[in-house]
C-alpha cells in the first residue's frame, strides 16, 4: 500500500471495520479505490502471520492479481488455478472463485489458516453462467474465516447484507461510496458533431418517435456518418489521452484501429522507447504471433487493439505497453474493463449495446459504468471524459438516458448448482442435502412459488442421479467420485468411463475427445469438414450425449448437458503430434487466443481426471503422456506467470 496516501471515509471506515474484527462488503463506483482496502488486510495478515484468499471472477483476472501482489509481496504470493499452481501455500494465495469453491467443498480444512477471503467484484453473483459459483462459496465460507466483498455499486445492498448475516455468524459491516474521486463527465458524438448533453443530442440528431409506428426506414437518412477523425481531432483538442475505445467484437477493433492507422501519437523518442520495449517482450516470452505483423506499425505510432481472440502473453505484452504511457489509443473488448488496473483519460463507446450471451441487449447501467470507469486516473486527472457515439437508427434516446441516469440493477441470485457440487455435497450430507437451500441468496430473495420450484429442480438432478447410479443406496457411486471432480462436464465423462469408452481411446484421441467437450463455437462458425477417424468418434460421441440429454429431458433438468464439437479437432491433432503453435491456422480457423484458452480448459479436465482413485493406471499413465505433449509452449500457463515482465 502507498506510504503517506490520505484515505478517503470509505476506506478508513473499510479498515477500520476489518481491524475490529468484522467481515466487509464494499460497494464503490469503479475506480474509487477498493483495492487498497484489500492491500491493507493483506498486509495486515502477513504482518500476523495468518493467510488470505483472494478471488477473481476469471483466470485472466486472477493471473494479473498474481503479478501485481508479486510485485509487492514477492515471496509471499501462490496462485491456484485450473491450469497453474504455484506457491500455493503462501500467505496470499489467488484463486479464481470456481476452483475456490470446489476447494472449500472437499477439504474445508485446507483453510483453517487462511483468516480472510476477499470476493473481488462480488457483484458476478448476479452473472447467469457463473454466479451460482459465487454463492456456493459464500454459503460453504469455512466458518474460521472472514470475508471481504468488493463490488460496483449495488441498490440493494440491505438485503444482500441481511442474507449474509443470515447465513454467517460473523459480524459484518457494509460500507457504501457514491461518489467518484474523479468525476465522468458525459459527451455525445451524434451526426459528426459533439454535445454536452442528452438534450442538446436529441435536438440535433433524434426525432420524436411515433409510438405505433416508429421511425420509416429513411428518417434518419439526412444524419452525418460520425467520423473517427473528428472523434480523435476531438479528443485531441482536450487532451485527453489515453483513451480505451471499446467495441463489443473483436474484428470491429482490428478493423478501427487499421482505419486510424494514418495518425501518429507518437514523438520521434517514444516511438523509439516503445519500439525497444515491444521487441524485448517479444523475444522474452519467444512470442511470435499473425497479429504482431498487424500491431507492430500501429503500436510504432501508440495505436493498440486488446481482444479474447490474442494469445495470453500478446495481451499481456500490449497491458503492458499501455502503463507506459505510450498508447494512447487502445481499441478493446469489455475483457479490458474487468478489474484490470489500467485507467485512461477518455473512454469512448462505439456502441452502446452487446451480446449477452443469449440475447442482443442495450447495455446494462452496471455494465457501462464497469467501463466508463476506467476514464480519470485518480491524482493525475481532475475528471474522466466518456464519449458515447450516438446512433439515433440504433439506440433510442429513451433507453441511453436510462443507461446514463438510470439506477444500478440489483443483484439477483442465479443460483442453479451443477451435478458436481450435488455430489460433493451428498458425499458429505446424504438427504440432508436439502438443508442447504434456505440458506440460499435464492431461498432468501424468491417467492413461494419459486422456492418450490428451486427444491423441486433439485429433486429431479437427484433422481436423475439416482436414476444413472451415480447415487446408489443413499451413497455416492465409483463413477460419481469421477464426475464429482469434473465441473461442468460430469455426465459426460462419468458415462464415457463407466462404458469403457475412455480407456479404449488412444492418447491423441484422448485429447480430442476432451477438446470437443470443452469447446463452444462461436455464433455462425463453419462446421468443419472432418476425416472418418473423427467422425466414427464423432458418431459415438453424439450418441453418448443424446442419451444423456434424453434422461435431462425425462427428469426436466434444464440447461442440458454440454455437446461435443469438433471444430478444433485438426488443430489439436496438429498440436498433439508436435507442430508448431504458428502453424495451427493451416489446420483450424479459430483466433489464437481462443485456441490456447480450450487447449488449457482440456489441460484443467485432464487434470481433474487424473487425480481421481478409481480410473485405472493405464489411463492415469495416458493422461500424464497427454499432458505432456498438450502443455507446452504458449499453452503453459504457469510457464507464461513465472516468466517476469
Amino acid at each position: 500500500m502507498q506510504e503517506n496516501f490520505t484515505l478517503d471515509k470509505f476506506q478508513e471506515e473499510a479498515i477500520q471495520a476489518a481491524a475490529t474484527g468484522h467481515s466487509v462488503i464494499v460497494s464503490a463506483p469503479t475506480g474509487a479505490g477498493k483495492t487498497l482496502i484489500a492491500e491493507h488486510i493483506i498486509e495486515d495478515c502477513i504482518k500476523n502471520n495468518k493467510g488470505v484468499i483472494y478471488t477473481a471472477p476469471i483466470k485472466a483476472l486472477s493471473n494479473q492479481k498474481y503479478r501485481d501482489f508479486c510485485r509487492k509481496y514477492p515471496q509471499n504470493t501462490g496462485i491456484l488455478t485450473g491450469d497453474v499452481s504455484i506457491n500455493r501455500d503462501a500467505p496470499i494465495l489467488i484463486m479464481t472463485t470456481e476452483i475456490f469453491r470446489n476447494a472449500i467443498l472437499v477439504n474445508p480444512d485446507e483453510f483453517k489458516n487462511r483468516e480472510w477471503v476477499i470476493f473481488d467484484e462480488i457483484h458476478y453473483l448476479d452473472d447467469i453462467e457463473r454466479g451460482t459459483v459465487w454463492e456456493e462459496a459464500i454459503i460453504l465460507l469455512p466458518t474460521s474465516m472472514k470475508m471481504l466483498a468488493l463490488s460496483a455499486t449495488i441498490p440493494n445492498i440491505e438485503p444482500f447484507v441481511n442474507w449474509l448475516q443470515k447465513v454467517h455468524s460473523f459480524p459484518l459491516k457494509a460500507i457504501i461510496e457514491k461518489n467518484r474521486p474523479v468525476p465522468l463527465h458525459f459527451l455525445f458524438q451524434c451526426n459528426n458533431e459533439f454535445f454536452g448533453s442528452l438534450a442538446e443530442v436529441k435536438k440535433s440528431g433524434y426525432l420524436r418517435r411515433d409510438a405505433k409506428q416508429g421511425p420509416s426506414p429513411d428518417v434518419y437518412a439526412h444524419l452525418k456518418h460520425n467520423r473517427m477523425n473528428t472523434l480523435i481531432d476531438y479528443i485531441k483538442k482536450r487532451s485527453a489521452y489515453p483513451c480505451l475505445y471499446f467495441s463489443f467484437s473483436r474484428r470491429r477493433c482490428e478493423e478501427l484501429a487499421q482505419e486510424v492507422s494514418y495518425f501518429d501519437f507518437l514523438s520521434a523518442g517514444e516511438k523509439e522507447r516503445i519500439t525497444k520495449l515491444f521487441n524485448e517482450l517479444l523475444l522474452k516470452f519467444n512470442l511470435t504471433s499473425s497479429h504482431v505483423e498487424f500491431l507492430f506499425p500501429l503500436i510504432k505510432r501508440g495505436i493498440a487493439y486488446h481482444h479474447a481472440g490474442l494469445l495470453p502473453t500478446l495481451k499481456e505484452i500490449i497491458e503492458q505497453l499501455f502503463t507506459t504511457g505510450l498508447i494512447k489509443l487502445i481499441f478493446t473488448t469489455e475483457t479490458f474493463a474487468l478489474g484490470i488496473n489500467m485507467p485512461a483519460k477518455t473512454v469512448v463507446f462505439d456502441t452502446v449495446s452487446k451480446f449477452y450471451g443469449r440475447y442482443h441487449a442495450y447495455l446494462k447501467v452496471r455494465d457501462l459504468y464497469q467501463m466508463a470507469g476506467r476514464a480519470g486516473r485518480r491524482g493525475i486527472d481532475t475528471e474522466g471524459y466518456v464519449i458515447i457515439k450516438a446512433n439515433p437508427a440504433a439506440c433510442d434516446a429513451q433507453c441511453l438516458e436510462n443507461m446514463i441516469y438510470g439506477a444500478y440493477e440489483p443483484i439477483n441470485s442465479q443460483l442453479n448448482s451443477c451435478y458436481a457440487t450435488i455430489l460433493n455435497l451428498y458425499k458429505i450430507m446424504g438427504e440432508k442435502i436439502y438443508d442447504i437451500y434456505p440458506r440460499s441468496f435464492h431461498f432468501y430473495q424468491a417467492r413461494g412459488w419459486e422456492k418450490k420450484e428451486a427444491v423441486e429442480l433439485l429433486k429431479r438432478k437427484i433422481s436423475l442421479l439416482r436414476n444413472l447410479e451415480y447415487i446408489v443406496n443413499n451413497k455416492v457411486s465409483a463413477k460419481a467420485d469421477l464426475a464429482s471432480k469434473v465441473y461442468s462436464f460430469e455426465l459426460q465423462i462419468g458415462e464415457l468411463f463407466e462404458n469403457g469408452f475412455l480407456e479404449n481411446l488412444s492418447e491423441e484421441d484422448l485429447f480430442l475427445v476432451v477438446i470437443a467437450l470443452t469447446y463452444e463455437p462461436r455464433k455462425g462458425e463453419e462446421k468443419p469438414k472432418l476425416n472418418k477417424h473423427i467422425k466414427r468418434i464423432k458418431n459415438d460421441l453424439n450418441k453418448f450425449s443424446r442419451d444423456i440429454q434424453r434422461q435431462e429431458r425425462k427428469f426436466r433438468v434444464y440447461p442440458f448437458s454440454k455437446k461435443f464439437y469438433f471444430h478444433l479437432s485438426d488443430g489439436a491433432s496438429a498440436w498433439y503430434r508436435g507442430t508448431s503453435f504458428y502453424n495451427l491456422d493451416k489446420y483450424c480457423s479459430v483466433d489464437e487466443g481462443e485456441i490456447v484458452r480450450y487447449f488449457r480448459m482440456s489441460i484443467q479436465v485432464l487434470r481433474e481426471m487424473r487425480t481421481c482413485q478409481i480410473i485405472s493406471e493405464s489411463l492415469k499413465i495416458k493422461i500424464v503422456h497427454c499432458l505432456q505433449r498438450v502443455n507446452r509452449d504458449v499453452v503453459d500457463a504457469e510457464k507464461q506467470l513465472r516468466q517476469e515482465l
